[in-house]
């Protein structure tokens, strides 16, 4: 097998051009006669292989084959175990420096990794990156190297996000003994957990046991966690605490390994950050809800309200539901705990409303508590809001019915009967008269006619004629009659002279000072408006991926609520790593409006819709945006009748 140097160089060489050593070693960083050593080692080892290193005074250097199943051979031994990619070389340097407490040299790193220094400088930076999310920071120390320094908590937590980088327990990452003993750790917190009524997921459970294989393997090594004082740490209690010596007595007495105070207190504060709400069934101890935490949910609600003009500050189990998963996530929080979520993607999709405001909800959380939450978090408070957007989805709004109909009582009567039964979910009721009393009905209590026979004389009220025997057809347009008078138009917040397209700029600051003067132009806004968007700005991120960005003022400011659109001449950096091509900013009026929530279903459905935003930008047009509106509408809608037949 060559050495790390000699592969580095044999990636260099070709079999078509000769290289002079000058231009190997400049790429090599090397000096031109270590280049010409390490040239006739090369060779040498070759030759064995199917290969050789030809010469030419005054050319330089190339490669011969001369047997490509032998040299293939080389290869393949020789680069099964090199991390070949930039993220497979940052996540061995990761694993590298969590699990080692010795210097080590520049030099040493790109032999193991058979890459320049250029490379590795960048590797470095991005693996640096990584470790400062946990205050993790590598020493560099002259002569001697680098080597990672931090909290033993903090690493732990480091190494468990590689793990889960790399596929968790059925990845290679682990060997046969290795998952022989987190098996064995299995099935001893299964064992604990077996007789206890402690409410944990089974991915927290999946995420303990990966921990509890971290921390043993890390005391078996001398490193453990102090200091962490749970003792009086209103996020640790007795229930955590007793089950974290429990399961650690089981697993000590399987391995021969003794847990001190500090490591259980460590298993009881991943205990705390994974606990979930139980059923109101449960007897047991259900999570306590203190005054600070009613407090943080009740600014969260005040929050969404401002914003969206949506009001849930009333809906006692919505504050339940967000109060029972904040008592956990703010231990997540305190120790910079991680829960992945599995189905963020599902509830990006399905509840794009819910998700967008429980991510202005979290603005409030980084405001209090000095964190900005991950997409993983957001989402699984945005199911809370789910929760609540069904129980207090509007309803289509239910017509009063007048039925003139000439046929009789009898068949007036059975008509209604199948009027009420085929549209249950748009009207409220239908009263009946003949066509001599059309002229004495007080129109203020009604909303459409329906009608077997013509009316000739006017009336304030629309007018529908119905066929006395429905077939299919007549069920379907009635229903889009019935969908079509609703109030609820969205294409009305999206102004066609707040639209703009093609728009050539490169920073977030310039799209929205460039929106908010356009905006400035057209409608009647505030003067701090401009100002209002950017403080938004900074609380917290507004970009969703996606391409897009909702910026909005941090508060209603407007008397009508609008958005203006701006779709760009290319992608702009908006939020760190996050591009942007199309801009949705947002204003709501000041005051409720009825129609606002299917306004955010639709615009949200839009904004999180990967084939709408492409076929918008392909076709930038005001007439494509509201075509695609209006097919959300519809699409919505329908979901709306599935669910309430």
């Amino acid at each position: 097998m060559l050495s790390d140097r000699l592969t580095n160089l044999l990636s260099l060489l070709s079999q078509d051009d000769y290289q002079t050593a000058g231009s190997l070693a400049e790429k090599l960083d090397l000096s031109t006669k270590t280049v010409r050593n390490l040239l006739k080692q090369l060779h040498s080892d070759l030759l064995d292989n199917g290969a050789r290193i030809i010469t030419k005074h005054g050319c330089g250097s190339k490669l011969e084959v001369y047997d490509l199943k032998k040299f293939n051979q080389l290869l393949t031994k020789n680069h099964s175990n090199i991390p070949s990619s930039p993220a497979e070389r940052v996540q061995f340097l990761l694993e590298f420096f969590l699990n080692s407490k010795e210097y080590v040299k520049k030099e040493d790193l790109s032999d193991m990794l058979c890459v320049c220094k250029k490379t590795l400088t960048n590797d470095l930076k991005k693996a640096e990156e990584i470790l400062n999310q946990y205050n993790i920071t590598i020493e560099r120390k002259p002569y001697h190297g680098m080597r990672a320094i931090g909290d033993e908590f903090q690493i732990r937590l480091c190494i468990a996000e590689c793990i889960e980088k790399r596929n968790t327990r059925n990845s290679l990452l682990f060997d046969d003994e290795e998952k022989r003993k987190i098996s064995l750790i299995e099935n001893c917190i299964m064992e604990c957990f077996e007789h206890e009524t402690y409410a944990i997921s089974d991915i927290a459970i999946e995420n303990l046991i990966i921990h509890m294989y971290i921390a043993m393997k890390r005391i078996r090594e001398g490193k453990y966690v102090f200091s962490l004082h749970t003792e009086n740490d209103r996020y640790v209690g007795d229930e955590e605490y007793k089950l974290a010596k429990k399961c650690t007595e089981k697993i000590g007495e399987q391995f021969s390994i003794e847990f001190p105070k500090e490591e259980i207190e460590y298993l009881a504060i991943h205990l705390a950050g994974k606990k979930i709400a139980k059923s109101k069934n449960d007897d047991s101890r259900n999570i306590v809800i203190n005054s600070k935490i009613s407090e943080l949910v009740k600014d969260m609600l005040e929050e969404v309200y401002q914003v969206f003009r949506i009001d849930f500050r009333n809906d006692l189990e919505l504050i339940m539901s967000l109060g029972q998963h904040l008592v956990p996530l703010t231990v997540r929080i305190k120790y910079g705990m991680r829960m992945k979520n599995p189905i963020l993607n599902e509830i990006r999709e399905r509840y794009s409303l819910a998700y967008i405001m429980a991510s202005q909800a979290c603005v409030v959380i980084k405001q209090r508590l000095c964190k900005e939450l991950d997409d993983d978090e957001i989402g699984y408070i945005g199911l809370s809001f789910a929760l609540a957007l069904e129980r207090q989805r509007t309803q289509i709004k239910k017509k009063t019915i007048l039925l003139v109909c000439s046929s009789g009582v009898g068949s007036a009567r059975l008509l209604v009967f199948k009027l009420k039964e085929t549209f249950r979910n748009y009207i409220e009721a239908v009263h009946t008269c003949d066509l001599r009393s059309v002229g004495k009905v007080d129109y203020s209590k009604f909303d459409y006619i329906f009608t077997t026979v013509p009316i000739n004389e006017p009336v304030p009220i629309p007018v529908y004629e119905v066929n006395f025997f429905m077939n299919d057809e007549d069920i379907y347009e009635m229903r889009q009659f019935l969908k079509s008078k609703q109030k609820s138009k969205i294409a009305q917040y999206y102004p066609e002279n707040l639209f703009f397209s093609n728009v050539d700029l490169n920073r977030k600051e310039e799209v929205i000072k460039y929106m908010c003067h356009k905006i400035s132009k057209r409608r009647s806004v505030p003067k701090e408006f401009y100002q209002a968007v950017m403080k938004r700005e900074r609380l917290a991120k507004t970009s969703f991926g996606n391409r897009i960005s909702m910026p909005h003022p941090y508060k209603a400011l407007t008397k009508d609520s609008f958005v203006c659109v701006c779709v760009l001449k290319k992608d702009i950096l908006w939020d760190e790593d996050q591009k942007v091509r199309v801009v949705f900013l947002v204003s709501i009026q000041d005051s409720v409006s009825q129609d606002i929530k299917e306004f955010y279903k639709v615009t949200s459905k839009l904004l999180l819709s990967e084939n709408c935003i492409n076929e918008l930008i392909s076709n930038s047009s005001y007439e494509s945006l509201i075509e695609i509106l209006s097919r959300l509408e519809n699409q919505l809608g329908g979901e709306l009748d599935e669910r309430q037949q």
